[in-house]
């Protein structure tokens, strides 16, 4: 059976300063985007270029996001991926053939709106433990490491939740007492080493 990544969620000590719902969003998203980079060039046995560590080359990522001259990317490629991938749990790899539905942002705190992609298959075992907690919050308090597929899908629902109720732009405090499905705050601002991440349990892969 699969082993969920293991990782302490301490804070890196250098750090950018990120304030708005945006900020933190970008931020994650552009060290996924590095970090996928890694992880390709590992497998095609490319030469390291991320040598100088991930965090410098996220600086210049997250600037292509706020300048729009890079957008993250739709919910498309991630619907067909779900669509075609093996029945596992999302969260531990598990085969799960008797499998529920997770939320990735609970149906509670979206007044029952219905989006196909808010959901993953899920273990009971996983599904029971997380309950309606905060996505984020949920592997921190148990040290792990999400599938880097289901980090990237749950991103791009928070910024389209985000920017659908008018946060994007408001301190990520005022945004979570205002009403914010999801706290930004919880977002991993550093990543686990690359060799121990998974990018997809239902497509091992990719």
């Amino acid at each position: 059976m699969p082993v969920s990544t293991s990782w302490s969620w301490s804070e890196p000590k250098k750090q950018r300063e990120l304030t708005t719902v945006e900020d933190h969003i970008l931020w994650t998203y552009a060290m996924l985007s590095v970090t996928r980079q890694m992880m390709n060039d590992r497998e095609k046995g490319k030469p390291d270029r991320f040598s100088e560590g991930r965090t410098k080359w996220a600086n210049i990522e997250m600037t292509k996001y706020q300048r729009q001259t890079r957008n993250i990317s739709t919910l498309d490629r991630d619907d067909r991926l779900a669509q075609e991938g093996l029945r596992v749990c999302a969260h531990c790899g598990t085969i799960a053939p008797d499998f529920q539905w997770d939320h990735l942002i609970p149906r509670s705190k979206l007044a029952g709106e219905y989006i196909a992609l808010n959901q993953v298959r899920s273990c009971p075992s996983c599904n029971m433990s997380r309950g309606n907690k905060d996505l984020m919050l949920w592997h921190r308090q148990n040290q792990t490491f999400p599938a880097l597929s289901v980090l990237r899908r749950y991103l791009k629902l928070c910024y389209f939740y985000a920017k659908q109720g008018g946060y994007l732009g408001d301190p990520a405090c005022d945004a979570v007492e205002g009403g914010l499905p999801f706290d930004p705050r919880h977002l991993p601002r550093k990543f686990p080493q690359v060799e121990s991440l998974v990018w997809d349990y239902a497509h091992p892969i990719l």
